[in-house]
């Protein structure tokens, strides 16, 4: 069975989640990360020897203006296979309120044709309705409460600052093919400041002294008769919506993302 990498934009939404809190009183943090990544030594790797790459995300706006999100994931990995090569970008606009989505991803395999997920999405009537280019023009309507990308991380985190440990939501950005739903569960740890073993840039310039939250989600397919998890990343979350220490899980290996620059960018004040 050859090792693929699943093709999800969801990455976008973690590194950008109802709690007690209101989700408006946490203020995400515009920045540029990049991380280096690496295969996780401490799960046992089927059929995957090794693994180098690099994600780089990047986060502009606010609550007024919406929030957009580009993100480039460039993976190599080293297979009993032969190397397999995996390069994902996002890109992605969202409404500071959740009413309104637009995204476009894009996966590319050994320099084969990639992968393509396009369209819009808004909320008419408490239903979110997709309106897509790619990967086939069609329309999708999903109704329930369903989060965007950056609603969830809101959520993540007011949940986070209440102290509340377990966050059960479902979740749309686009990714496969521009109609799947993930039910996803968010385990949350308490609280911490301690800067031991923090990297460089997770301990200086704005994030220095900044109280962080362990944070695991899993994603399963809705609808799915397996409850075997999708995937499952895991990741530090500062109260400012930066990420550092990644673990991607995918099963039957798991990726590691090491946090190598920080860039805050300019931030906007919403008009009074």
């Amino acid at each position: 069975m050859p090792v693929s990498v699943p093709f999800r934009a969801c990455l976008a939404s973690v590194l950008l989640l109802a709690a007690t809190l209101p989700a408006a009183a946490v203020q995400l943090a515009p920045h540029r990360a990049t991380y280096a990544l690496s295969l996780d030594g401490s799960k046992v790797a089927k059929r995957v020897n090794a693994a180098s790459g690099q994600i780089v995300y990047e986060l502009r706006g606010n609550q007024c203006a919406g929030y957009s999100v580009l993100l480039r994931q460039n993976t190599d990995l080293d297979t009993q296979g032969g190397l397999l090569s995996s390069s994902i970008s996002t890109a992605t606009w969202e409404d500071g309120t959740g009413k309104a989505y637009r995204f476009r991803v894009t996966n590319k395999v050994n320099g084969d044709a990639p992968e393509q997920a396009d369209g819009v999405a808004e909320r008419r009537d408490g239903t979110l309705v997709v309106k897509a280019t790619k990967p086939e023009e069609t329309t999708v309507k999903i109704s329930g409460s369903v989060l965007l990308p950056t609603q969830h991380v809101l959520r993540v985190l007011a949940a986070a600052t209440s102290g509340e440990p377990i966050l059960q939501a479902p979740v749309y950005d686009g990714s496969p093919d521009a109609r799947k739903v993930y039910d996803t569960l968010s385990v949350i740890g308490k609280g911490i400041t301690d800067e031991q073993g923090l990297e460089q840039a997770a301990k200086s310039g704005e994030l220095a002294g900044r109280t962080r939250y362990p944070v695991t989600i899993s994603y399963y397919e809705r609808g799915g008769k397996d409850q075997t998890p999708s995937y499952v990343i895991s990741f530090d979350l500062f109260d400012n919506g930066v990420s550092r220490a990644l673990k991607l899980d995918y099963g039957d290996f798991a990726l590691r993302g090491t946090l190598i620059s920080y860039e805050p960018l300019p931030t906007e004040a919403c008009p009074n």
